[in-house]
């Protein structure tokens, strides 16, 4: 209830925000010349629309200083990214006490660990001392929009899950894990785990379906402790180990580790090609959600070697996106034999762990 409580204080912020995201975002408007005719519009569109794609920068002006990643973690599923560069020069003291507020008061999703690091960020970037050198914003306008790499801190190691070795651990732990998740986690992910809890309509991006995937113990672990980066996970690490784990016993327990596809496309060949050509930008060549523009991308693009997708559930992002995410619609570019070829070869990518 906790958790619903902190995400419905959040609500008129994060429509702000996705209102602000959908009048100016990144992409690219198919608007042809005030004077062009039906058909050349329609061919402008249709050119547009099938040849040229600007990736969206979601943090390309946001300095670079010890406690960014953090900042960037805990404050802008909430704040712009910008908002901060708006503040008068606070002081240490001042810049403290406000993200104690927004913990207290509002419910921001930080831990006290973060608090630190995020002050010593803000007042880097916005304090009364000099002030570390922003990122030039001037080639944020070239075309390809993949160039803007600002350099993010590396994501903290997190402890290795108590992972149960017999069935008998395993059933305890997920009942455990049960309860727990619906205390902290169902507010948004619902209590059978579908993304579909209370406070989900106010957010955005929306929680994962946690039914639609299988997930990695190393991908769990790492969510559970560091949160995500640009969407409302919060770092959990506030929690036992023992906690954690039996969380992440109850999420894997949602899906089937057998292969749910039930469409196989004759050749991987063509997938792998089709992947190459229109997603290696953003989750790599070979999956692990670090390609080339990934730095400029919160939240980061899915790393698809930690995480398995269902069949079906690739093909209706391909067909409609992830709305607050830079994972773009793809219905016009790929034809419905193009879709289930990216679908298969992505599920590919995902190394399961040795038995």
């Amino acid at each position: 209830m906790k958790l619903v409580i902190r995400n419905l204080c959040s609500t008129l912020t994060l429509l702000c925000i996705a209102g602000l995201q959908a009048g100016g975002g990144g992409w690219e408007a198919d608007i042809p010349p005030p004077n062009a005719t039906k058909e050349s519009a329609a061919e402008t569109r249709t050119a547009s629309t099938v040849r040229h794609l600007t990736l969206p920068h979601f943090e390309p002006n946001m300095p670079v200083a010890p406690g960014r990643d953090e900042f960037m973690r805990a404050c802008v599923s909430c704040h712009s990214a910008r908002y901060v560069t708006m503040q008068p020069p606070f002081s240490r003291r001042q810049w403290e006490e406000t993200v104690r507020k927004m913990i207290n008061t509002y419910g921001a999703p930080a831990d006290e660990f973060q608090v630190a690091k995020i002050v010593d960020y803000l007042y880097a970037i916005d304090g009364n001392g000099p002030r570390p050198q922003t990122h030039d914003s001037s080639s944020d306008d070239d075309e390809s929009g993949a160039t803007a790499s600002p350099v993010a801190e590396a994501t903290e190691s997190a402890p290795a899950l108590q992972i149960a070795t017999n069935a008998r651990d395993r059933e305890a732990n997920v009942r455990r894990g049960k309860g727990l998740f619906k205390e902290n986690c169902a507010g948004c992910h619902g209590d059978d785990g579908r993304g579909d809890g209370v406070a989900s309509q106010a957010l955005l991006p929306k929680p994962t379906d946690l039914t639609a995937a299988r997930f990695s113990d190393e991908f769990l672990r790492q969510t559970l402790w560091n949160g995500v980066r640009g969407a409302p996970m919060p770092s959990w690490r506030k929690l036992p180990l023992q906690d954690l784990s039996a969380v992440a016993a109850y999420v894997q327990s949602f899906h089937s580790t057998t292969n749910s596809s039930t469409i196989v496309p004759e050749s991987l060949v063509r997938g792998k090609a089709l992947y190459e050509k229109n997603c290696l930008a953003c989750h790599g060549s070979t999956g692990d959600g670090k390609g080339p523009a990934a730095t400029t991308l919160a939240p980061p693009p899915s790393n698809f070697k930690m995480i398995q997708p269902d069949f079906d559930y690739i093909r209706k992002v391909l067909r409609d996106g992830i709305p607050g995410t830079s994972m773009p619609v793809w219905n016009d570019q790929l034809s419905e034999s193009d879709n289930a070829a990216v679908a298969a070869y992505v599920r590919s990518l995902y190394e399961a762990p040795n038995p």
